[in-house]
């Protein structure tokens, strides 16, 4: 009798835990594949503004080059977001759903950043085939990316059908819209660019626009001298970006001089940034000048790379303490 007990005891026991592995191995499957499509929902937000804003860059209207780069910059970072969740996801779903949302995201990434570069190339160098077959190349990739996120929602759907899960609101995601013809969308893009170059065309230009003294002078002579308060003065310049990108570092160089030719201040200083199209102040440190001598202020921005004028660099104005009587 004690035997039998002993018996049932163990095949009780054997098939407790042969279910509690079920349920265990059931209960973790959920939880990755849950996982997975949490993740995947996040993804797909990165990629829907992203593939919205690429829509409008590619149509070229009033564009400017700074705002094309930080637009274009914003929605690579994205799917590098988007690609690195799934690089570090914890989810050990494995399903046929993952690989091709990773072919996806991996193929969006790949056809953003070769874009990026080629579309840039085309409007700052002279035209080339190459260039136009990178660009194809970029539109092949995001058609790739479209297709297989495409097949990612039609399994994903079949699948939350068949085993009853709760499916986030996936969004449609299309940057191309195309399967083929990858070379004549990008030659429509092509002439779209080079239509619109001169809004994407790079141009670099600091200027200074103006100085004033501070304070103001109090009057102008016949020369153009400025005649000056008695007391220490300081110049407001106005540095210019007239270029379409920002730049970093402008360094300027403060000169004043005597009529003898002998120099009494000189600094180089820089301003950090300057937007496109936009200028800023800076004031130099105010000095004390001797009475009746006729003193220069020479102000010079370095030039910077690939600068189109840098006549407009260089401004220089004279004033004067009027002597006493």
């Amino acid at each position: 009798m004690n035997i039998f007990r002993y018996i049932f005891v163990i095949i009780i026991s054997i098939t407790i835990g042969f279910f509690s592995f079920q349920f265990y191995e059931n209960y973790t499957q959920s939880s990755d594949i849950n996982l997975f499509l949490e993740e995947a929902y996040v993804i797909s937000t990165f990629h829907t503004e992203s593939a919205k804003d690429y829509g409008k860059l590619i149509n070229f209207d009033e564009l400017n080059r700074d705002e094309f780069e930080t637009t274009f910059i914003e929605i690579i970072r994205n799917a590098q977001e988007a690609n690195n969740i799934l690089i570090n996801t914890e989810s050990e779903y494995t399903g046929s759903e993952r690989e091709l949302l990773e072919i996806a995201t991996t193929s969006w990434l790949k056809g953003l950043e070769t874009f990026q570069v080629s579309i840039l190339n085309l409007v700052d160098e002279d035209y080339t085939q190459l260039v136009e077959e990178s660009i194809a190349e970029s539109i092949t990739s995001l058609s790739v990316g479209d297709k297989a996120y495409s097949n990612f929602l039609d399994e994903i759907k079949i699948k939350s059908e068949s085993e009853n899960l709760f499916l986030p609101e996936f969004p449609d995601i299309e940057y191309t819209g195309i399967e083929s013809n990858a070379y004549q969308f990008a030659e429509v893009i092509v002439d779209r660019a080079l239509e619109n170059k001169s809004g994407l065309f790079l141009r670099r230009d600091i200027s200074v626009t103006g100085a004033e003294f501070v304070p103001e002078s109090i009057a102008i002579t016949e020369e153009g001298y400025r005649v000056l308060l008695d007391q220490p003065v300081s110049l407001q310049l106005v540095i210019a970006n007239e270029g379409n990108v920002e730049e970093t570092e402008i360094l300027i160089l403060i000169l004043v001089t005597d009529e003898f030719g002998e120099s009494i201040y000189e600094k180089r200083t820089k301003l950090n940034t300057i937007g496109s199209f936009e200028s800023k102040s800076y004031y130099t440190d105010p000095i004390e000048i001797e009475k009746g001598i006729v003193h220069e202020w020479f102000i010079l921005v370095e030039e910077i790379e690939n600068e189109e004028d840098f006549e407009d660099n260089i401004y220089s104005i004279k004033a004067f303490i009027p002597p006493e009587e």
